[in-house]
C-alpha cells in the first residue's frame, strides 16, 4: 500500500494549500491511517463518523488512573455492543459476497479447519480497526512536535530524506504513542528479589523501558541515527505489534512529506493541548502555521 499512502498524504496535504496554517492531527494525523486501514480492512470510509466515536470512548478503557463514572461505564457497554453489531453485519456481508480485502481473506480463508469462528472474527476485526489507526495517529503526531522542537534535526532531515527510516525509530523509543499496558501473571515471578504473585496486575511501563540509561546512551536525549534501537514502542514478544510494518510506512512517509513541503513550520502553542489518557499519550492538536506549501 505505499503507493497509495503516498496518494493519500499528498492530497491531505495539498487540500491545506494557502491556508497558512494547519493542524497536523484532524488535517492528516487521524484522517490517514483511519482511511488506510478502512481500505485494508474493508470497511466502508463513510462510515469512519461512526467508529471514531466507539473508538474515542473504547481507548478510555486502556488507561487505569482514570475513574470511572455510572455514565462512562454506561458509555462504554453502549459503544462495545454497537462496534460488535456494526462488524457482525460486516461479517454477514462478506460471508454472502467476500470482497478484495482483509476481512474477505479471514472469512473465507485457506483453511477450513483453521478458520476463525464468528465471534473470533468480530473480535479480531475490533482489535485491528481501532488499534489500527489509534496508535499511528500518536506516532505521527509526536514525531512532528518532536521536529519542531529540534529544528536542527528537521532541516537535516529536509535535506536527508533517507533519515526518517531511522528517525521513525527513535521516535518510537523517544515519545512512544503507547507508554505502557497492562498484563495478568499466570504465575508467581520473581523480579530483582520481590515475588508477583500469581493473578496480579502488572503494569509494563514500555515507555520507561526505552529509556533506561543502562540500555541507551543518552536516554533522554533525540538522536535520530541511534545505532541498535531495539526500544518497546512496539510492545514486544508474542504480543509485538502485528502492525509494526504498516505503522512505519505511513509515519515514514507523513513526516517526510510535512518536512519536504512544509516552509518554515512553526508552533502555535508548545506544549500543545494532550489527550486526556496516560496509556495512549499524543497532543489533542497540533497547530501548526507556515509560509507556503510547495508541491
Amino acid at each position: 500500500m505505499h503507493e497509495r499512502v503516498v496518494q493519500l498524504v499528498g492530497g491531505l496535504l495539498t487540500a491545506q494549500r494557502g491556508c497558512g496554517q494547519l493542524d497536523v492531527v484532524d488535517d492528516l494525523a487521524y484522517p490517514l491511517p483511519v482511511a488506510v486501514i478502512c481500505e485494508l480492512l474493508g470497511v466502508p470510509r463513510e462510515d469512519e463518523p461512526r467508529f471514531h466515536a466507539w473508538a474515542t470512548t473504547l481507548a478510555s478503557t486502556l488507561d487505569p488512573a482514570q475513574s470511572t463514572s455510572e455514565e462512562q461505564v454506561r458509555q462504554i457497554v453502549q459503544a462495545s455492543t454497537q462496534l460488535h453489531e456494526y462488524l457482525t453485519g460486516l461479517v454477514a456481508a462478506r460471508c454472502a459476497r467476500p470482497e478484495d480485502d482483509l476481512l474477505s481473506g479471514l472469512v473465507v480463508g485457506d483453511d477450513p479447519e483453521g478458520r476463525m469462528d464468528d465471534l473470533q472474527l468480530v473480535s479480531t476485526m475490533g482489535l485491528l480497526l481501532i488499534a489500527g489507526h489509534e496508535t499511528t495517529v500518536n506516532l505521527v503526531i509526536n514525531g512532528m512536535l518532536t521536529l519542531l522542537r529540534h529544528p536542527a534535526v528537521l532541516e537535516r532531515l529536509r535535506r536527508e530524506p533517507e533519515l526518517v527510516v531511522t528517525l521513525v525509530e527513535e521516535v518510537l523509543r523517544y515519545d512512544p504513542p503507547v507508554q505502557f499496558r497492562l498484563r495478568t501473571t499466570l504465575t508467581d515471578i520473581e523480579i530483582a528479589g520481590v515475588t508477583i504473585p500469581k493473578g496480579a496486575t502488572v503494569v509494563l511501563l514500555l515507555a520507561s523501558g526505552s529509556r533506561d540509561p543502562r540500555r541507551f546512551p543518552d536516554a533522554d536525549r533525540f538522536v535520530p541515527t541511534r545505532a541498535d534501537n531495539q526500544h518497546l514502542g512496539l510492545g514486544g514478544g508474542i504480543h509485538y505489534c502485528v502492525g509494526a510494518p504498516l505503522a512505519r510506512m505511513e509515519a515514514q512517509i507523513a513526516l517526510g512529506e510535512l518536512v519536504r513541503r512544509l516552509v518554515a513550520p512553526r508552533l502555535v502553542a508548545d506544549p500543545p493541548p494532550y489527550r486526556d489518557n496516560a496509556a495512549l499519550r499524543g497532543p489533542e492538536h497540533l497547530l501548526v502555521t507556515f509560509d507556503q506549501l510547495t508541491d
